[in-house]
């Protein structure tokens, strides 16, 4: 399950959970580093050492984990990856050979929509699994 700690991917994980506990499954949180993107200098990565981004986001999803009342038992990995999120989440979901993925939604529109894209449009498209799309302003279902 992609995660990067807004308000509605932690959505997503609430319904991760009664998902992975209904079906005896196991969760998989992703955190992708994504590039810097600057009109003048194109795609770089971040200034930041590798190791020190990777220690501080998997903390991150610990204290995240702790915080969602999320089983131990229920969590079989996390991981942190560098690249666009898209492909690196599809790109786990072939490796990792995931049943089901589950991504919030930002419910852009317009113009910012046009722009950035959609992370969970691009998922629905090219994922090797079934996507669950999460929206933030719907009614609760679990």
């Amino acid at each position: 399950m992609p995660i990067d700690f807004s308000k509605p991917s932690k959505k997503a994980l609430a319904y991760a959970i009664p998902f992975a506990e209904q079906f005896g499954a196991k969760i998989t949180l992703l955190f992708v580093v994504e590039p810097v993107v600057t009109p003048d200098l194109g795609f770089f990565p971040l200034a930041m050492e590798d190791d020190r981004v990777i220690e501080g986001a998997t903390a991150r999803l610990n204290s995240l984990c702790k915080q969602a009342g999320l089983d131990p038992n229920l969590l079989d990995q996390t991981l942190v990856r560098h690249g666009s999120a898209s492909h690196e989440i599809v790109d786990a979901a072939r490796s990792l050979k995931i049943d089901l993925i589950i991504v919030p939604t930002r419910g852009y529109s317009g113009l910012k929509h046009i722009l950035l894209g959609s992370t969970a449009e691009r998922l629905v498209r090219h994922a090797p699994c079934p996507v669950l799309v999460v929206r933030g302003r719907e009614h609760e279902f679990v």
